[in-house]
């Protein structure tokens, strides 16, 4: 079985509906994310890299999703990575 960091995120959309309809639209299609249920103006968000720094720069991406105000980390868990620090070195 391959380690994985898992990170679980909360995405605020943009009150527009235009907007936010276009963000859930590009975050569903994204096979790194699980998307859940929207609540108000938040999305929870799962992601699933194969590295932290890969993790890392799918946060950022995230963040550059038109419709995305901000993403918000609650938590990563990178326990089953050996030798891997959230810095990316050994």
């Amino acid at each position: 079985m391959e380690s994985m960091p898992i990170g679980a995120l909360v995405v605020t959309l943009d009150p527009d509906p235009a907007r936010r309809a276009a963000a859930l639209l590009a975050l569903s299609a994204d096979a790194r994310v699980t998307v859940g249920e929207p609540r108000g103006g938040r999305l929870p968000v799962v992601s699933d890299t194969a590295t932290l720094e890969e993790g890392d720069r799918l946060f950022r991406e995230l963040a550059e999703v038109p419709g995305v105000l901000f993403v918000d980390v609650v938590s990563v868990d990178f326990s089953d990575l050996e030798g891997e620090t959230p810095s990316g070195q050994a």
